[in-house]
């Protein structure tokens, strides 16, 4: 009986201390700031390169139209787009008449694009879209 009054009383003990610690932590906790980074970046020491007004409007039709299916700089459902040839993009976006290959039309999904993405990527807007997918990377 001895033996199990001192375990319990050890034991609550312990758990005291161990909140009381707890609540001193969150009570006296300061966010650390670091003195290398000074502007919130993804990763300290890159630096995106400031964007011109035709690459954010290029960014924001890019990012509500294409970011689900391309990366600028990797493989995902569709091909990278920062090193795309503009010229081979206009044409496989706007050029109706252009003689398709029948056999890649599943693989490269050019109906799909022209027929969803008509009324967004244009003649107005596709230069800005080529804008942003331009820009050189800073790292």
């Amino acid at each position: 009986m001895k033996g199990i009054r001192h375990i319990l009383l050890f034991s609550i003990t312990f758990i005291i201390l161990l909140v009381g610690v707890i609540f001193y932590e969150i009570k006296t906790y300061k966010p650390q700031t670091n003195w290398y980074c000074k502007t919130p970046v993804p990763v300290c020491g890159t630096k995106y390169p400031e964007l011109t007004d035709n690459q954010n409007k290029g960014k924001e039709i890019f990012n509500s139209n294409c970011a689900a299916c391309h990366k600028l700089d990797a493989k995902s459902t569709g091909p990278a787009l920062r090193s795309t040839d503009s010229l081979v993009l206009v044409k496989w976006i706007l050029q109706k008449n252009r003689k398709i290959d029948s056999t890649k039309i599943e693989t490269l999904g050019i109906d799909y694009h022209r027929s969803m993405f008509k009324e967004v990527i244009n003649e107005k807007n596709l230069p800005l879209v080529i804008d942003y997918c331009s820009t050189k990377r800073d790292y």
